[in-house]
């Protein structure tokens, strides 16, 4: 794997984490998110957004088959759910179904090339499938969408050169 995928893995997943628990109210590797992820979907089983949480909480605990229905359901409820079918693209390229999660990873990106996890899986999927300048290229976007979150606000974007010719002139 490229090194600007590893250098911005760890950032994702804190990323994914984050929103996670500032949305539904808990972190997806809890001891009690299995509990709280299925209340939830018990709550309100027409929502795709919950089945997706489900998935991620049960990839998260090593059940990848029980993870990939979560994420189909998710997908017949909302089939332009980009995020639904990037977590199924994963669980599909680490099953070994590499064409069809490729398929789903290419979809994804389709329906959202801004979200760097979206970049980030389709990457993946196509470093599994030999495209290694695909990859690089889904990693870089990624990296550099992610970098611009992270930028803090009014940072300038210009790189440092450019700054000092224009303090300069």
């Amino acid at each position: 794997m490229p090194a600007t995928a590893q250098r911005i893995r760890l950032a994702l997943w804190q990323r994914s984490k984050t929103r996670a628990r500032q949305r539904y109210g808990f972190d997806i590797e809890a001891g009690d998110a299995l509990d709280r992820a299925r209340a939830l979907v018990a709550g309100d089983p027409g929502n795709a957004e919950l089945h997706l949480l489900l998935a991620s909480v049960l990839a998260t605990r090593g059940e990848p088959a029980l993870a990939e229905s979560e994420a189909r359901q998710a997908l017949d409820l909302a089939p332009r759910l980009a995020r639904a079918r990037t977590t199924l693209a994963t669980l599909l390229v680490q099953r070994g179904e590499k064409d069809e999660g490729l398929r789903e990873a290419r979809n994804a990106a389709a329906l959202d090339m801004e979200d760097p996890t979206i970049l980030f899986n389709l990457g993946l999927a196509e470093w599994v499938n030999g495209e290694r300048k695909t990859a690089r290229a889904a990693f870089s976007r990624a990296a550099e969408i992610l970098d611009k979150e992270n930028r803090p606000a009014g940072a300038d974007e210009r790189p440092r050169w450019w700054r000092r010719i224009r303090r300069r002139g």
